[in-house]
């Protein structure tokens, strides 16, 4: 393989253009997009590093372009705090993340419509997680929304009727399939799914992730946004704009 960890890519409908977009996973078997089009997934532990200094839980993770979360084979693990890297938006514990998806369509109360729902294999646990806006990016809160014993969930989608469907199985255990409805006196009518809070500093972010890859058209106009956000006191803007800085020609940016 070409990288020791999971690697995110973009391609083209047609897939002759790729592109790496985030890197650094243990092994994020889904994700989705948010309504203001941020990619979040669920990562990962290795459960043979438990107890070992290097171990990380299952994480959620907000996967910007230009990302690396730090995941490495063996010891090699980044600490969430080395500045080349990003930290997640929670550690989820132990587990084997599967299925994702966002409660967009769901017949729910305002909540859970907006909720990041999340699924875990082992311990038959599906989480509904609030992405609450910091800075750029976000903090996750978590919710166990469902479980039971001898759950093995591993996908879910949101149906035409607006419920919750998931199936469960795998190894050679039973296949189930759920559907999730609300009844209750809350009203269930569709909510605006996009995030005012923190728009403007997700704004800034976009324009130094579109610096990255090739140099700037207009490089003096490039170096007016990412030089002061190289001190900023969001650590994604800092990220993103270390990211940018890396494209762009010595010879604009050496004064």
């Amino acid at each position: 393989t070409l990288f020791p960890y999971t690697t995110l890519f973009r391609s083209d409908p047609d897939g002759k253009t790729w592109n790496m977009y985030s890197t650094g996973y243990r092994n994020c078997y889904d994700m989705d997009f948010n309504a203001d089009g941020e990619l979040i997934t669920y990562d990962s532990d290795m459960e043979w590093d438990m107890g070992l200094p290097w171990y990380r839980p299952t994480r959620l993770v907000h996967a910007t372009p230009g990302s690396d979360f730090g995941w490495r084979s063996g010891a090699g693990d980044w600490p969430w705090y080395y500045v080349d890297s990003l930290a997640p938006a929670a550690d989820m514990g132990p587990g084997s993340p599967v299925g994702v998806i966002f409660g967009y369509d769901t017949k729910f109360p305002a909540k859970y419509q907006k909720a990041f729902f999340a699924c875990d294999w082992t311990y038959g646990t599906m989480y509904a997680v609030q992405l609450e806006p910091e800075g750029s990016s976000y903090k996750a809160i978590k919710e166990e929304f469902l479980s039971r014993n001898a759950l093995p969930l591993t996908d879910i989608v949101v149906g035409n009727d607006g419920a919750l469907y998931f199936i469960v199985g795998g190894r050679n255990l039973q296949s189930e399939l759920f559907r999730v409805a609300y009844t209750g006196p809350d009203s269930t009518a569709p909510v605006d799914y996009h995030e005012p809070r923190n728009a403007e500093q997700r704004e800034i972010r976009h324009k130094l992730e579109a610096l990255q890859g090739k140099p700037a058209a207009d490089p003096r106009a490039a170096i007016e946004l990412l030089w002061p956000s190289l001190g900023s006191a969001d650590r994604y803007i800092r990220f993103d704009a270390r990211e940018a800085l890396e494209f762009q020609p010595v010879a604009q940016v050496r004064a």
